[in-house]
Parts: C-alpha cells; structure tokens; sequence
C-alpha cells in the first residue's frame, strides 16, 4: 500500500470529493470519470503532462528506487481538497503516487500499471492484462465506462433533437478503425454491412465511424442507404450513447475495447462484434472479445441464435473491491 489511510468505507463511499490526474486521452480520462460516476462520488480534473519524454522513463526508475521527482511534470497540483484520488494510464501513475504519499490519502489506478510498483491502494484493470493475485487488484471483465440511465437518456433525446428522428426500430453500426493490432479491410467490412441490412429490411440502419476511420472506410459508407450517417472525420460528434439507448441491435468492429464495454455494460441493444483482419493472432483484445462471446455478451456474425445478448453489470464487484481499501 502507498499509506496507511482510513477505509474508504469508513470515509463514506457516497459522500467523497476525489481528483482524477488526466493525460486528456478520452480513452483514458472517461474510465476515470466513469468510476467516479458510478459511486456517486464529486470529482476535479487535473490535466498531467511530463516536461518531456526523459521525464517520463525517469519515472520508472524513480519510483523503483523510492525516489520523490515532482519536478518530471510540468505542474502538479498544490491544494489538497481531495479524499482520493483516480487516474489512468502511464503518464499519470508516478503523479498519482506522489500525491497520495504527500496527502495522506488513498489511490485508485485504473488500467494495469506496468512498469511501476504495484503499491496503489488499488488497481482496477481488465482481466485480459492477466495481473497478479494480490488483495489491492481487481481484474474487471470490461473496460469502466458510463451507466448512468439518464445520462444515456439525455444523449438519446439531444440525438433525436439535432440528429436524426426515428420513425421505425433501429441497427446501429459503429466502425472503428486499424491499428497495430488489427485492421479492417474494405472488402470483408462491405459484405458484413450487406449482410445485416438484407436481414433487417424492416428496420432503419444507423452508422457511426471514429476518429481512426480510414477515408477508404469512410468512402466505402457511402455505397449503403443508411437512414443517419455519422462520419467522424467532418463531424466529430459521438452517438454512440444515443445507439446504445435507442437501438434494437448493435454491430461493433472488434478494435476498440473501450467502445464495445460501453455497449455491453448498458442499454437494450444485442451486441455483435463485426470481425477484423488480427495482425496479432494472441493479443489480448481477441482474448477480450472471446470472453465476452463465450460469456453471451456478445455475438459474432456466425452466431445464429435469435437470444438476445446479455448486459454485464460490473458495479457490485467494484463496490466490493472498494470496502476493501485501507
């Protein structure tokens, strides 16, 4: 443990005022916030960056030698108001425990901290990162991400506002994009969209891309009738909370974790994962997947079952895991 502070228990789960260190990556800065939202907890945000790229290999070593370095990061905050404090990703860990150590308070790192000393109050990561058994670690089966009911409802109404207007059930399709892990290819991504429209002719379709989508995916789009189109690359608007509320079914490219933990943690949609070309056969964002397929969270495109899939609730494990700090 970083330090011997009172439970969090003790303190009140529901009446707590944390800080969350951000590195303003979404993917990294929302988990945060999302955790916090789930227990009912008020938080500040505090934007982290290291001086430079030295800085933060120094930061290893530092905290592998016990050694104190505020002066790595361009700016830490100063006035202690907090009962805890939250980050996520490697450019926030070393702040997190400097801070916790200075303030006597407890720590939470999300995502698994790799590099550094596991002695965080606690560590929530997924289980695909295979971390070790200890008391301060628990391994979630999906990435954090929002619950809340009426935040989705809220997203649904502004979409059916300023968007688009429903006249029948809907298909949502939510294209991501390639990375070192995987990439998609035109040809499979064009058979798997005609595919779903021809057996749902009764329904509206609905497509949304992502900040990675390639403009040869983007192109390829405009090949379908779809009722609402979404091209991130001329409008950087996000309705996927609103796909979530509103659609029957959802068809997700398999590359983004965090996007198809958003789905399967809320809403009424059945979830189906739409098949990329891996580059990385054994990475663990195919172990993720399959995980949740065997677990009826998912569905791929070859499942032939009308069940719908199910929804994973993660906060009572993390309630759980929280009573536990000291």
């Amino acid at each position: 443990m970083v330090l011997d502070a009172q439970s969090l228990e003790n303190r009140g789960l529901k009446m707590m005022k944390v800080l969350i260190l951000s590195d303003q990556k979404p993917g990294h800065l929302n988990p945060s916030i999302s955790l916090a939202t789930l227990m009912g907890w008020d938080y500040d945000v505090f934007n982290l960056r290291y001086k430079n790229r030295s800085a933060k290999k120094m930061s290893y070593l530092c905290d592998g030698l016990f050694i104190k370095a505020p002066k790595l990061y361009k700016s830490l905050p100063e006035k202690n108001s907090y009962e805890l404090i939250i980050s996520a990703g490697s450019n926030t860990f070393y702040a997190n425990k400097m801070l916790a150590k200075d303030w006597k308070i407890p720590n939470i790192a999300l995502l698994y901290p790799r590099g550094y000393r596991l002695n965080f109050s606690h560590i929530l990561c997924p289980n695909y990162d295979h971390p070790p058994k200890r008391s301060n670690i628990t391994a979630l089966p999906v990435n954090l991400s929002c619950t809340e009911p009426n935040w989705y409802r809220k997203k649904a109404t502004e979409f059916i506002k300023n968007q688009h207007q429903p006249h029948r059930s809907s298909i949502g399709l939510v294209i991501g994009g390639s990375s070192f892990r995987s990439k998609i290819d035109p040809n499979q991504l064009r058979e798997q969209i005609t595919d779903v429209l021809e057996k749902t002719p009764e329904h509206e379709h609905w497509v949304t891309t992502s900040r990675r989508t390639t403009p040869e995916i983007d192109a390829l789009l405009q090949e379908f009738p779809f009722d609402y189109q979404l091209i991130w690359s001329q409008n950087p608007y996000n309705p996927l909370p609103a796909f979530i509320e509103l659609c029957e079914q959802l068809y997700i490219t398999e590359d983004s974790a965090s996007m198809v933990s958003e789905a399967v943690s809320y809403g009424r949609s059945s979830v189906t994962v739409l098949e990329t070309q891996t580059l990385k056969k054994k990475h663990k964002l195919n172990e993720f997947i399959q995980n949740l397929i065997s677990d009826g969270y998912l569905k791929d495109m070859y499942t032939v079952s009308d069940t719908p899939t199910k929804k994973i609730n993660i906060k009572p494990l993390i309630e759980k895991a929280l009573r536990d700090i000291d």
